[in-house]
């Protein structure tokens, strides 16, 4: 990040001579310093997050978004029919039904069918966004080819009439842990404590082939086949991951890429799946209260004892603390609560500027194998 920047939400339209043109080249800020996660800003009252900011390295990222689009749109189209076809990249849409994602730009297509095979179509014609579908797909294809058991696969990215960009995915015939959960009879602890299991071991295996993070492993990006007990992640617009010496991912505010754990944290993902799997576990009670609450609390302390000890000398760890503090200073009571309240969504992004050892997948599944249901 040099001291002219610009927001990562302001869009690269291309390069000329190497140099990105920005959608709005005139809304740039000045950084004059940077002080762990924060940033002072010429003209600024309030700091802003580092990871707000373009680097070097994601305008390097959507350097490579632009190539690989360029090279899409010289390919054969996409072509979306409501009628039988088998031809690669026609996609029959009788019986498929659609939904807005982030914005009306952006359409998710469920239940279409390309080569006899149901998929999934996540299509938008806002430029930004299909710069980071495009990346997200790189991303997918690379998680695929390494862990397909782990993945839905990848089957085609193309443009529909050089307009509209279309990522085509296989449709997963499972349910998301999210419904998965709430499907359940009263009581079913075990049921639950298997499944969650089976999520860690494929977070591990996942990070034992391939340096990645998902960033986004809430329960409803979290498939669970019940009858195979497999489990398979879908989504990847936060994720990173290393492809030989080049590290890969989708530039998103509150993703600081500087960090030296960038496409190497263990802990983020089993962070936001475990937080989000807690208001759902009302049919797991001896669950929630012999495995999920101790372990949130071990890693609640954890975080307390570490970010207190280093805020003296690092100013992220000072920054964090006080977002958890009763009174948002260092004299405040300390607990997850007050994080939460603050920050009811990104709370986790926000711890993910460390990796916490008691939360990576290896540790929870020992807490687990110590703390039996009974």
């Amino acid at each position: 990040m040099g001291v002219k920047t610009h927001h990562v939400d302001n869009c690269i339209t291309g390069f000329v001579k190497g140099q990105p043109v920005f959608e709005k080249p005139n809304k740039f800020f000045t950084v004059t310093k940077t002080d762990g996660m924060m940033a002072t800003v010429k003209g600024q009252d309030h700091r802003k997050l580092v990871s707000e900011f373009h680097t070097s390295h994601t305008v390097s990222l959507f350097a490579m978004a632009h190539q690989i689009k360029s090279r899409l749109l010289e390919a054969d189209g996409v072509q979306m029919y409501k009628a039988r076809t088998s031809e690669f990249k026609h996609v029959d849409m009788r019986h498929s039904k659609h939904q807005l994602r982030h914005s009306k730009t952006d359409i998710l297509w469920l239940n279409a069918t390309h080569l006899s095979r149901s998929v999934v179509l996540k299509t938008t014609t806002d430029p930004l966004t299909m710069l980071r579908y495009i990346l997200e797909a790189v991303i997918h294809h690379r998680l695929a080819a390494m862990c397909p058991e782990c993945f839905p696969a990848l089957y085609f990215v193309g443009f529909e009439k050089r307009q509209r960009l279309v990522i085509c995915s296989e449709q997963l015939p499972t349910v998301s842990v999210t419904r998965f959960v709430r499907d359940l009879s009263a009581n079913d602890d075990r049921t639950v404590w298997y499944m969650v299991r089976q999520v860690c071991r494929a977070v591990l295996k996942v990070q034992e082939k391939i340096h990645f993070t998902h960033r986004d492993c809430h329960t409803s990006n979290v498939y669970y086949d019940t009858q195979k007990r497999t489990v398979q992640f879908i989504d990847f617009d936060w994720s990173c991951l290393q492809w030989d010496r080049t590290k890969i991912s989708v530039p998103q505010y509150l993703y600081d890429t500087t960090r030296q754990t960038y496409c190497r944290n263990k802990s983020v993902d089993m962070c936001i799946f475990w937080r989000t799997l807690g208001p759902i576990l009302d049919s797991a009670p001896r669950f929630r209260d012999r495995i999920y609450k101790p372990l949130m609390q071990r890693y609640e302390e954890e975080s307390r004892q570490f970010l207190r000890n280093q805020s003296a000398t690092d100013t992220a760890c000072m920054h964090l603390y006080k977002t958890s503090s009763s009174d948002q200073s260092m004299r405040g009571h300390y607990a997850h609560r007050f994080g939460l309240k603050k920050y009811p969504i990104n709370f986790e992004y926000k711890m993910a500027y460390y990796e916490w050892a008691c939360m990576t997948p290896n540790s929870i599944l020992q807490f687990m194998e110590d703390h039996p249901l009974g």
